[in-house]
């Protein structure tokens, strides 16, 4: 954690106006927020004074270097988590990889400046799941194969904990909870099952929690949270998720050209001579669709 004084500390969960702050020597403590403009979320750096023995009074939250994004109820963006500097995205052999959302965390975690490693979990069933993953493995982003049911190559999981902030995303059902629970080590939560009639996941818990791990690292576990998007201003910024598109960009005729229907573009004589996967440049073209549908409400 930072350290800027007696009166800092780190936001461990909220309830309403309410919730659990890290103070600057790692106590927990109970906070309140009196200001209407104080809405501090898990992850949140923050300044506080003391109301009573029991109780501190957050007056101002700093400013975060990443921010978790979903839509709410109404579609509007919401900040869930603040302040994070790892994704441990985790697949399983089931439910099969969803690679759309997979590219779609990967655009999170680079437009957030979130290191990104993919989990292969349950490789007790099946190391087939690793396959499908390779093209990410080839792009540099860190592939680590475990079983956390048997508890197999958790040692490869751990040392990318510590000094991190780290989340845990992916679908429903590939063991988030299970691990999350190994790696905290206390407060056990119900796992998500998989149905066996769909073999899709459900969700057993519903509360943003920040845990400590290891010596200097924190875990915010978001279990059930669902809609999750990338903070994007400008459809340009879509490429940052795809770095082999991203590579090739600066040397298409056009400037703004977003690869899909510009002439001279490398990124399509690329995908032409299949230097780029067709499933990763048609998933790009969906994130593309989906934004610029966006922009027309």
């Amino acid at each position: 954690m930072k350290q800027l004084g007696n009166n800092f500390g780190i936001i461990a969960s909220v309830y309403n106006k309410t919730g659990m702050i890290e103070s600057s020597n790692g106590n927990r403590e109970h906070f309140l927020t009196k200001s209407n403009k104080i809405k501090p979320v898990v992850g949140d750096y923050v300044l506080y004074e003391r109301l009573d023995k029991e109780t501190l009074l957050i007056t101002e939250i700093l400013e975060s270097t990443s921010q978790l994004m979903r839509l709410n109820t109404k579609g509007q963006p919401q900040t869930v988590a603040s302040n994070l500097t790892q994704i441990l995205l985790i697949t399983a052999p089931q439910p099969t990889p969803n690679l759309l959302l997979i590219d779609q965390f990967i655009l999170i975690s680079e437009l957030m400046n979130c290191s990104l490693s993919i989990i292969s979990n349950k490789i007790d069933i099946t190391d087939e799941n690793h396959h499908s993953l390779r093209i990410y493995e080839e792009l540099g982003y860190r592939l680590v194969k475990i079983s956390a049911k048997h508890k197999t190559n958790l040692d490869h999981l751990f040392n990318l904990l510590n000094h991190q902030t780290t989340i845990l995303l992916g679908q429903s059902g590939v063991g988030k909870s299970t691990i999350t629970n190994l790696l905290i080590g206390n407060n056990p939560n119900k796992t998500d099952i998989l149905s066996t009639k769909t073999n899709k996941g459900r969700h057993t818990t519903s509360a943003i929690t920040m845990h400590r791990i290891l010596e200097n690292g924190y875990l915010i576990d978001t279990p059930g949270i669902e809609n999750l998007r990338p903070n994007i201003s400008d459809i340009k910024e879509i490429e940052n998720g795809f770095r082999e598109i991203n590579a090739l960009s600066e040397r298409c005729k056009f400037r703004d050209c977003i690869h899909i229907n510009e002439p001279d573009c490398v990124v399509k004589k690329a995908l032409n001579k299949g230097k780029i996967t067709i499933k990763r440049y048609d998933n790009y073209k969906k994130l593309i669709a989906e934004f610029e549908i966006s922009q027309s409400f």
